[in-house]
């Protein structure tokens, strides 16, 4: 296609004939508890957004909370603590 053009007249040339497993391949602890991770105190479009990042391995790691710039983040993918969120009322991600 050309640059900027992003209307398509034909279809994809190759479908997938299978879905995308974030843990065939990569049998590691860090992707299985990936896998088992619990999305929570954060809105719903935020929770659509986390789970399609856990299902398709966009793993983003802990880091310091954006308002209070202290390391007490405890969830992945969350930029604000649940202390700051809880008394700013916003979504923590």
């Amino acid at each position: 296609s050309q640059k900027g053009n992003i209307k398509r007249t034909r279809p994809q040339k190759h479908q997938n004939t299978t879905a995308f497993k974030n843990n065939l391949h990569d049998t590691s602890h860090k992707t299985k508890q990936l896998n088992r991770i619990e999305i929570s105190n954060v809105c719903l479009k935020c929770k659509n957004i986390l789970d399609w990042k856990i299902k398709y391995k966009k793993y983003k790691s802990l880091k310091t909370c954006t308002k209070c710039q202290q390391k007490t983040v405890k969830h992945s993918y969350h930029t604000i603590c649940s202390e700051c969120a809880q008394s700013l009322k916003v979504c923590p991600k």
